[in-house]
């Protein structure tokens, strides 16, 4: 297996554990530079910008949940923090200047509004799961419930809706958006063995209910442990002009993996492939680390042991050398008014949190000389005048320039 080696990073200390679902990256003040988001248990709120932190919120209870999205549907983001109590807390950034002296936005974030939900909140999601446009809050709690809600403002005030509530047989490990073979938006729930449940919103399709979603198991896939439970990542960006993309396997690409070390790449309900690690996976991300380029499958052991996954299966090794609480990937604003880079973010039981920027990687497969000599025109066109044009020729020529130097019976016989 390769191994990365990532050396740009920065170190914030957080004292407190941080539960999985209370870091994420996103643009908390509107102003195009992307921050990280870090909630404790003891209620503190940590929000970090580039290489410092700007503002820190206490007493929010024990947060076990953050997002960062347009919840108000107005065009601007806002931040959502829940508690294991029930206390969902939205900040919002109400004005943006910038510093005379540094070229930062130095406003600090201002709770709007404080709002009672269901106690024991584990997943948050924004997005549109009905279809009509509009964001809406998806949380999952650990009694195996889902419910939806929507902002909904008047000129008095504004609130938090609730919509439908959804329960799932088993417990909840990650909630993804999905469109099926159809197109239809709905909400996928990873569901303990390495399955996952789809919802529909009853408002958009009535006649549809919801089920268990079962995998076509061409790799011959044999679970350790049925009951073990599972992570899910959607969305993803895939390659082109590659098996991936067969008209056959309709509806979105997504990944599923179980914490005895399980990863599967998925197309609607069809295996593409699957791995066994042998590791504790307990969070499963996505992030493009090649410019342009498909999304990887990034998922994080508790030892800090890290897996990147391009979506041909092969597989590159980040070692962090701590064990991790939590992890989340994706893009960062190191310096303000540049482009975001690809990060890994750790929280650690040190109460250390790690941000490795610019993490990329040019190639995670390997290619042979010979396939590398045929996509290079100015080499194919020395080998034409040479006479070398099939793979067999181009084969000996390498064997010949590596272990038979120098390689005057290839060219005679050439």
């Amino acid at each position: 297996m390769k191994v990365a080696s990532f050396i740009h990073h920065y170190e914030f200390d957080v004292p407190g554990n941080v539960y999985k679902n209370a870091v994420v990256l996103g643009d908390v003040d509107n102003d195009n530079d992307i921050e990280l988001v870090v909630g404790n248990v003891d209620g503190d709120l940590y929000i970090f910008k580039g290489q410092r932190q700007i503002q820190k919120i206490s007493g929010l209870g024990i947060i076990t949940a953050i997002a960062i999205g347009d919840l108000m549907n107005c065009g601007s983001n806002t931040l959502i923090v829940i508690s294991g109590d029930g206390w969902c807390h939205i900040y919002l950034c109400l004005k943006l200047c910038k510093s005379e002296l540094v070229d930062e936005c130095i406003v600090k974030l201002e709770p709007v509004h404080v709002q009672r939900i269901p106690a024991n909140t584990k997943e948050v999601l924004l997005g549109d799961v009905d279809g009509d446009g509009l964001v809406e809050l998806i949380v999952g709690l650990t009694d195996r419930v889902i419910r939806s809600y929507r902002w909904s403002q008047s000129a008095a005030a504004g609130r938090l809706v609730p919509l439908h509530k959804w329960e799932c047989a088993n417990q909840i490990g990650s909630m993804i958006l999905n469109k099926d073979i159809e197109g239809r938006p709905c909400l996928l729930v990873s569901q303990p063995g390495a399955t996952a449940l789809r919802i529909y919103c009853p408002t958009t399709h009535p006649d549809l209910i919801e089920t268990t979603i079962k995998f076509e198991n061409t790799q011959l896939i044999e679970l350790r442990n049925p009951l073990i439970s599972s992570e899910m990542i959607g969305d993803l960006k895939s390659v082109d002009n590659n098996e991936l993309d067969d008209s056959n396997l309709g509806g979105s690409l997504y990944a599923i993996t179980t914490l005895d070390g399980l990863l599967m790449l998925v197309k609607e309900q069809v295996v593409v492939w699957s791995k066994k690690i042998d590791q504790q996976l307990f969070c499963l991300k996505k992030l493009s680390m090649t410019e342009g380029g498909p999304d990887y499958l990034i998922a994080c052991s508790w030892n800090g042991d890290t897996y990147i996954v391009d979506q041909q299966s092969h597989v590159v090794i980040f070692q962090l050398g701590e064990s991790v609480t939590s992890f989340c990937s994706g893009m960062y604003t190191i310096k303000s008014n540049v482009r975001p880079v690809p990060c890994f973010v750790f929280t650690t039981f040190s109460h250390k949190v790690y941000i490795y920027y610019d993490v990329k990687l040019p190639k995670s497969s390997v290619q042979t000389l010979s396939k590398c000599i045929a996509d290079d025109r100015e080499l194919s066109m020395c080998m034409e005048k040479l006479n070398i044009s099939t793979d067999d020729d181009r084969k000996k020529l390498i064997d010949g320039c590596l272990y038979k130097w120098p390689v005057r019976d290839f060219a005679e016989e050439s």
